[in-house]
Parts: C-alpha cells; structure tokens; sequence
C-alpha cells in the first residue's frame, strides 16, 4: 500500500480547481444566512437559559451577521476579475512563443 506524503513532507500539492462564479454566489449565500441564523439561535438559547431580555439574542445576532459578511468576503475576495485573467492569458502565450522549450 502506498500513501501520498508530499504534503506532509513539503512537496508540493496539486491545485484546486476554482468553482464557478454562480456556485461560489450560492455558497456565500448560504453562509451569510446559515451563520446568521446560527447566531440569533445560539442568543436565543443562552438568553433562555440565563432568562434575561433579549440581550444575548441581540449580540450573538450581530456577531453571526459579522461573521457571515467577513467569511462571505474571504470566499469572494479569492475571485479572479475575468479582464486581468484575460491579460495574463494573452502574456502567457506571448511569453511561451518567445521562449519555446
């Protein structure tokens, strides 16, 4: 049996593919809610749980809309403009016509 330890051992990994724009959109979507609703029930659980107002239910709601914008930017910030990805095609294939191997 033979195991692959080239990331263990600092060789190098294959790249990831890049999802599609529309799946990327579905995903942060997702997250923004999901994270969001997650905090608003995590408030309204500790709320109940210590009965007091809903001030728990308030803080834990914001902080899983903050969380979900700041993980929505991570995800979308990693999305390659298609101008500047044109260009560096084009100078990819100037450069290999210059330099043939």
């Amino acid at each position: 049996m033979s195991y692959n330890c080239a990331p263990f051992l600092g060789g190098e990994m294959k790249k990831r593919k890049k999802q599609p724009l529309q799946l990327l959109q579905v995903g942060v979507g997702t997250m923004v809610s999901s994270m969001s609703i997650a905090g608003f029930i995590l408030g309204y659980v500790t709320d109940r749980f210590f009965e007091t107002i809903p001030l728990f239910l308030l803080i834990f709601g914001f902080l899983g809309v903050l969380g979900g914008i700041m993980k929505a930017h991570e995800m979308l910030s990693n999305v390659p403009d298609p101008i500047v990805k044109a260009a560096q095609e084009k100078r990819d294939i100037e450069r290999s016509k210059e330099n043939p191997k």
